[in-house]
């Protein structure tokens, strides 16, 4: 049986984490706005599907590179 996942994380084209949600806890329609946010930005979402799990968000450098 497949599983559900209990989570996504957002991997930025720089490399970094730079989101993480608990989807579980979040309503759907919101949920669904933040991954449409990530994947308009060029991010990797990664479902979660462990019951407990932890990443350390980090801000982009993508646009402190190109000085904006």
């Amino acid at each position: 049986m497949k599983r559900k996942p209990r989570g996504f994380v957002a991997i930025c084209q720089c490399g970094l984490t730079v989101g993480a949600m608990d989807y579980e806890r979040t309503d759907r329609k919101e949920a669904g706005k933040i991954l449409g946010a990530w994947i308009s930005d060029g991010c990797r979402i990664i479902p979660q599907f462990d019951s407990s799990w932890s990443v350390e968000v980090k801000a982009c450098i993508c646009q402190a590179a190109k000085g904006e």
